[in-house]
């Protein structure tokens, strides 16, 4: 932010009395911008020195100075400083000790100064901080200047400062400008586009989940660190339980360790293999990441037969239909395996020991936790690197930084929708958002689904898209030559959304 001077010189002869100076220590009221910023608290931090040069006031006014962040509709007074005169402030103080709900203008002051005397230099390091809400990004820094008796208070000035902060959270993309032809659908169909509010996730219950391959010694089930690959494989859990604490979760709603075992060998023997491996890797990590007392559930699959058929069913073997055939329809005591090692004289057999069975023998983890609330700097960065741990509504938060019909602004919708697939919300809301922008393709992708389509909620983002399409069609079609050699435009009419248009 470069730093700006403002000088304002009062001269008000009926009620302010200034004496005859020379340029250089001519009265009035001087301002200098320290710096204006959004920090990643979601505060605005505001600073001015300010200096009042020879500024007097009869005894029973005073004169408050409001710095104000304000731009279209919206407005934010700041604290204000106060120069009173003797009697004023007295009046002031008493009212105020009476009845401290009292409404008086500057009761809430930065600064108060009391009867200053002739000739006198007040410098104010002026630095607050209030909180950033989507309408300040554009936010200009204005001044107003009351002077006020008893009853009323009468606006001598209100200089427009600065005209645009740009108060843009650090970790918010800069937005490009709309194109001609979205600011031109915009300003067409802005007020008719409708977008969904989500409903806020109570608790904000999250679940995470981490599957561990590890290696063990020959008849051992004991989770060692630096055995085989198990550095690399436990080093998720690291990078896991160290996020989770860094953003402030310490307590967990629920903690499952699930163990699982490959099907080759004696049913008994693996399901006490893959209990005995669920019961170490609780140990491991009750030891080394779970606050004292957490209780962990263990659970067990001693033969892991249907992760098994689902990788084999997309693996597009030669042989998948019948490996699929065989463990839909027989029983893991009826045979099951024996008719798995009959499969071409056992070559299938032995390429599911080789390529599939070591991806059975795992653990896994499910942690649920209450998130910690998330600042809407913190959900901007959140964003781009991990998505999952955002609400939508947060997600929505970080796009009132960004102005419809941009590219950033779509972008953040696309994401919640990718992020969360099952919501309709997130569906319509990201058609809304490209829509704005003229991105019809986008738009139609998320309303041709057919869930979409059945909710009467898109009805009207679907009749726009359909109107932009019918209009683009329109204009690239030539014109045809009508009865009697008259040019008739091949121009269909619009639809009318009051009407169903699905």
């Amino acid at each position: 932010m470069k730093d700006i001077l403002y000088i304002i010189y009062i001269a008000c002869a009926g009620w302010l009395l200034s004496p005859v100076t020379t340029e250089a220590q001519q009265p009035g009221i001087r301002l200098s911008m320290g710096g204006a910023s959004v920090g990643d608290d979601d505060s605005v931090s505001l600073s001015l020195h300010i200096v009042l040069e020879d500024i007097r006031v009869p005894s029973s006014r005073s004169l408050v100075l409001e710095p104000r962040l304000q731009t279209d509709g919206h407005s934010l007074t700041l604290p204000a400083i106060v120069v009173s005169g003797r009697r004023r402030a007295r009046y002031d103080a008493r009212a105020l000790a009476v009845d401290p709900s009292t409404r008086i203008p500057g009761s809430d002051c930065y600064r108060r100064i009391v009867s200053p005397k002739k000739g006198s230099r007040h410098e104010i390091d002026y630095t607050v901080r209030v909180p950033y809400t989507s309408w300040m990004r554009n936010a200009g820094l204005s001044l107003r200047q009351i002077s006020r008796d008893c009853c009323r208070g009468e606006v001598l000035a209100d200089e427009v400062l600065t005209a645009d902060l740009a108060l843009v959270p650090p970790c918010v993309k800069i937005a490009g400008e709309p194109t001609a032809e979205a600011a031109a659908i915009y300003n067409r169909y802005n007020k008719e586009i409708r977008f969904l509010i989500p409903e806020e996730e109570p608790g904000r219950l999250r679940t995470e989940t981490l599957i561990a391959y590890l290696d063990y010694r020959q008849g051992s089930v004991r989770v060692e660190p630096d055995f085989g690959k198990n550095p690399e494989e436990l080093a998720y859990a690291d990078s896991l339980f160290r996020r989770l604490k860094e953003s402030g979760i310490s307590q967990f709603r629920q903690v499952l360790v699930t163990g699982y075992a490959s099907p080759e060998g004696a049913y008994q023997h693996n399901e006490t293999l893959s209990r005995q491996r669920a019961e170490e890797f609780r140990t491991y990590i009750s030891r080394r990441y779970l606050p004292e007392g957490c209780p962990v559930i263990c659970g067990s699959v001693a033969e892991d037969w249907e992760e098994l058929r689902r990788m084999v069913s997309v693996s597009g073997k030669p042989y998948a239909k019948a490996v699929c055939f065989i463990i839909d329809n027989y029983g893991i005591f009826e045979g099951r395996e024996t008719y798995l090692m009959q499969l071409e004289d056992g070559r299938v057999y032995g390429e599911l020991l080789r390529d599939f069975f070591p991806y059975l023998r795992r653990v896994e983890l499910r942690l649920s936790y209450e998130s910690a609330p998330v600042s809407d700097a913190e959900a901007a960065r959140l964003l781009y690197s991990h998505p999952e741990r955002l609400t939508l509504p947060e997600m929505y938060r970080v796009a009132r930084y960004y102005p419809p019909a941009t590219e950033q602004h779509r972008e953040v919708y696309v994401i919640a929708a990718e992020t969360y697939p099952d919501s309709l919300v997130a569906q319509i809301n990201a058609a809304a958002a490209s829509l704005l922008l003229g991105d019809v393709e986008t738009a139609r992708h998320y309303l041709d689904r057919e869930d979409v389509k059945t909710d009467p909620r898109a009805a009207i983002n679907r009749s726009i898209m359909l109107e932009l399409i019918i209009s683009a069609e329109s204009i690239s079609l030539p014109s045809r030559e009508g009865a009697g050699g008259v040019s008739s435009p091949a121009v269909q009419p619009p639809l009318n959304r009051k009407e169903d248009a699905l």
